[in-house]
């Protein structure tokens, strides 16, 4: 059941414009900042490829994501309960984690799909002596289970709003948010604070992958970031069914 659910949100976000618009956004960004490192790369004559290159492109296609996952989020849940479709939703029998889970994968699968055009960097790195392919599959990894945590922030903002804008804005301010936890931390004078506040940035997860090295705390991190924002999403959708 949850499948059907996921390859129905297929279906109508590819048949939809969003994607396609957003598709080629990304694709212009993330270009123009690709050819700018290049430019950067032979003007300076120093570093490895990755170091100037690589490293400073995947650190900027984590953050424009901050921006992109609520925009592939807002309409999941919000589109539902503006047009009164969630109620059909209710009365089918998909159960709450089911619609969530389904949502879920949807939006994850159209984030890498985003992703995957950005493949063309490190091939086109390749032929000019990129070698350190190890660390281009950290990053790669890192985005992904950085992805899939902003996009379960996304469908959680999305549950507890009708209007899609709304819940965009509130998946954003809270990104943003978990993201400058670490400069919050690095201002405290308090040791157990800061280490509080940094565990809980995203930041700082990322950063080890973005070396080449994939840690058990992060791994932890982001599964638990991710089902914790689901389980509040089918919470959400829950209290909608017992008072619809």
């Amino acid at each position: 059941m949850m499948f059907k659910m996921m390859r129905k949100e297929l279906k109508e976000l590819f048949a939809s414009p969003l994607i396609y618009i957003l598709c080629g956004l990304f694709s212009i960004l993330m270009g123009w900042l690709f050819f700018n490192y290049l430019v950067v790369a032979q003007q300076v004559g120093q570093g490895t490829l990755t170091d100037v290159v690589m490293r400073p492109i995947f650190g900027n296609m984590n953050f424009v994501f901050l921006f992109f996952a609520p925009l592939l989020t807002m309409h999941l849940i919000a589109e539902e309960k503006r047009q009164h479709t969630l109620e059909l939703l209710f009365m089918s029998k998909l159960s709450d984690w089911n619609i969530i889970l389904g949502k879920f994968l949807a939006a994850w699968i159209s984030g890498l799909f985003l992703l995957s055009i950005t493949l063309v960097f490190p091939i086109t790195m390749g032929f000019s002596g990129l070698k350190e392919w190890g660390i281009v599959l950290t990053n790669y990894w890192a985005i992904s289970m950085a992805l899939g945590a902003y996009l379960s922030v996304g469908l959680f903002a999305s549950s507890i709003s009708e209007n899609m804008i709304v819940a965009a804005v509130l998946a954003f301010c809270f990104l943003l948010a978990m993201m400058l936890l670490a400069l919050s931390g690095q201002a405290s004078q308090n040791d157990i604070l800061t280490g509080f506040l940094q565990y809980f940035s995203i930041a700082i997860h990322y950063e080890p992958a973005s070396r080449g090295a994939i840690r058990s705390p992060d791994i932890v991190y982001y599964i638990s970031m991710i089902f914790f924002f689901l389980f509040l999403s089918t919470q959400a959708l829950h209290y909608r069914r017992w008072w619809s």
